[in-house]
């Protein structure tokens, strides 16, 4: 009679264990959840200014006609600019819209190599 209670109490204290373990896990999914929303949504956001950006720097390049005075006048590098600058033609790939920029193959007219 002894064992026979012993093995229930030591199979209520393995459901209760393993119940906390259960618990203990959702709670963290709940948590790794938020934070994992909130970091995709930071994503998003980095994300739509740096297309924001690089719509600005082709404006600006249209304006000034090369892409070294665009650069200049933002306080980037030329490399730098041309990363913004490739983000819109992922944009219009993406899209699979009609770039509505214009293309400057070698826009650097002014002899600058960087």
């Amino acid at each position: 009679m002894a064992s026979t209670q012993a093995r229930m109490t030591a199979r209520a204290r393995a459901r209760a264990a393993q119940q906390k373990v259960l618990v203990d896990r959702k709670r963290r999914d709940d948590a790794n959840m938020t934070s994992l929303t909130a970091f995709f949504t930071a994503a998003e956001h980095i994300d739509a200014a740096q297309l924001a950006m690089a719509r600005a720097l082709d404006d600006i390049r249209g304006r000034e006609g090369t892409l070294t005075a665009a650069a200049t006048l933002a306080g980037i590098t030329t490399g730098e600019a041309r990363k913004l600058l490739a983000l819109l033609n992922d944009d219009t790939d993406s899209n699979s819209q009609p770039a509505t920029t214009v293309a400057h193959d070698g826009d650097d007219t002014d002899g600058e190599k960087t």
